[in-house]
């Protein structure tokens, strides 16, 4: 949808009024008009026709995506310095336009003190000295910090076209033990499930688990996603006798909806896990039982026991359910195997249970 640059420039030129008063009550806004200096006429082009979408993931905190023709531009802000980029992603310099598209699409506030706002705007408008525009280098240290990346031309990775795992992988990229102890496998592996992890996992749910700032959170995070898929294993088999060519997912909204019902869920999680492959159920039982013997049984309910003790632990209050405590280096080794397995259960079950089924 074409936007108005004028409408653009004024939200900008606006704020930094608006900033500097609210810290300055002597401070006098005006309403000149004033605008960003163009780079070309493709950066105009952005401005007023690309596609911008964005998520907010606290306060000045956002990552968006810009994209116009066939060009898909990143904007990461709030998350750490762009030292490492995600796969497919190069570092580019702001320009007005990739700029005035984040700061109006997101609705973005200036951060400007009074004699900032002053010596950026004072004497530079429209009909003084031949104003020819303010120079992007003017502007956007009055505005939170905003880093800019391009996708590769010849990237072809499903990831990118999915916000929340391109911040996933952004904020991975980053993090640097803060807030969580993360040690460098499980860096790597939490970048490698955001970039290359079943396009059916719900992305949302990891990425607001390593925005946490504790690793229970960060665990039941990812056990979500496994508790989406609870229904499946029934489903499947009751679809068999029934002639419905949806979607399992909602199958499933239907009948805890209008029938209250649902799977016990140590069972139904039992049910699910018996999808992957035992090096991966190992891989959750030696993590969540460090003291586990060689040679054991790594049974799909036994995987699932450990993981629901340890979950219930984390959500009920009762006096006999206290919170386990783990070892930094215990949660490492947890949510790693747990990356591990709910990509392998959704790489087996996701497309079954979110996509609508064909008739045969």
């Amino acid at each position: 949808m074409s936007r108005q640059r004028i409408e653009m420039s004024k939200y900008i030129f606006d704020k930094i009024h608006e900033s500097a008063s609210l810290q300055d009550p002597m401070y006098t806004s005006d309403d000149h008009a004033r605008w960003l200096v163009r780079k070309d006429q493709a950066d105009i082009d952005i401005m007023s026709d690309a596609e911008v979408k964005f998520i907010l993931l606290g306060v000045n905190k956002l990552v968006a995506t810009i994209k116009y023709e066939n060009e898909n531009y990143f904007c990461f802000s709030g998350l750490g310095e762009a030292v490492n980029l995600p796969a497919n992603l190069e570092e580019i310099e702001s320009t007005p336009g990739l700029f005035a598209c984040v700061i109006y699409c997101a609705q973005l506030k200036s951060f400007a003190t009074a004699s900032q706002a002053r010596d950026a705007l004072e004497q530079q408008y429209r009909g003084v000295d031949e104003y020819s525009g303010h120079a992007l280098e003017q502007i956007e240290d009055l505005f939170q910090k905003l880093y800019f990346a391009k996708a590769n031309i010849d990237a072809s990775s499903t990831y990118l076209n999915n916000l929340d795992r391109v911040a996933g992988a952004y904020i991975a990229s980053q993090y640097l033990s803060h807030p969580l102890e993360i040690n460098y496998n499980l860096r790597s592996r939490l970048i490698t499930f955001f970039e290359a992890g079943d396009e059916t996992i719900p992305f949302n749910l990891p990425l607001q688990g390593i925005l946490s700032y504790n690793w229970p959170s960060l665990f039941l995070d990812l056990y979500r996603c496994l508790e989406q898929l609870y229904t499946v294993i029934k489903l499947k088999s009751l679809v068999e006798k029934l002639p419905y060519n949806g979607a399992l997912a909602e199958l499933a909204y239907l009948l805890e909806d209008q029938l209250s019902w649902r799977p016990k869920e140590q069972d139904a999680l039992a049910s699910i896990l018996s999808s992957s492959n035992e090096a991966t159920r190992s891989k959750v039982i030696s993590a969540f039982n460090p003291d586990t013997q060689s040679g054991m049984e790594y049974s799909a309910s036994k995987c699932a026991a450990h993981i629901y003790k340890l979950r219930n632990s984390h959500v009920h209050f009762r006096p006999a359910m206290k919170a386990e405590t783990r070892s930094t280096e215990q949660w490492n080794e947890i949510v790693i195997a747990m990356c591990d397995m709910v990509d392998e259960v959704y790489e087996a079950l996701g497309n079954e249970f979110l996509k609508n089924r064909v008739s045969s």
